[in-house]
């Protein structure tokens, strides 16, 4: 399930990303028409390359946020994410009626036993 959300996450971001490319190429284009010179059109044309470069960076820089989540995700929901399998819950004692102090997390309190 958290594979399918990381592609949607992925494909959103990936989406925003093409809407930038095209808005920098578009300001480009107009930017080269306006200009003046040939110095002028050269400025436009890097300013462009720069602004495609910095969406496509910022959409890499989404997926890997993605993976991370997806990773933090994993370690809260299983543990440590070290030696623990899929499905397995670690149930804890209940307090003994009686007893003041409480058991450290994962070890079982019996009650005592009646001898007589």
């Amino acid at each position: 399930m958290q594979a399918v959300k990381v592609k949607v996450k992925d494909s959103m971001s990936a989406t925003k990303a093409k809407a930038k490319e095209k808005q920098a190429k578009a300001e480009e284009k107009a930017e080269v028409a306006s200009a003046r010179s040939h110095a002028e059109k050269e400025l436009a044309h890097e300013r462009g390359k720069a602004k495609v470069a910095a969406a496509k960076m910022e959409l890499h820089q989404d997926k890997a946020l993605h993976r991370e989540q997806a990773m933090e995700h994993k370690i809260h929901k299983h543990g440590h994410g070290y030696g623990h399998g899929h499905g397995h819950h670690h149930h804890h004692a209940a307090p003994v009626p009686g007893t003041t102090a409480a058991a450290p997390v994962g070890h079982v309190v019996y009650p005592p036993v009646n001898r007589y």
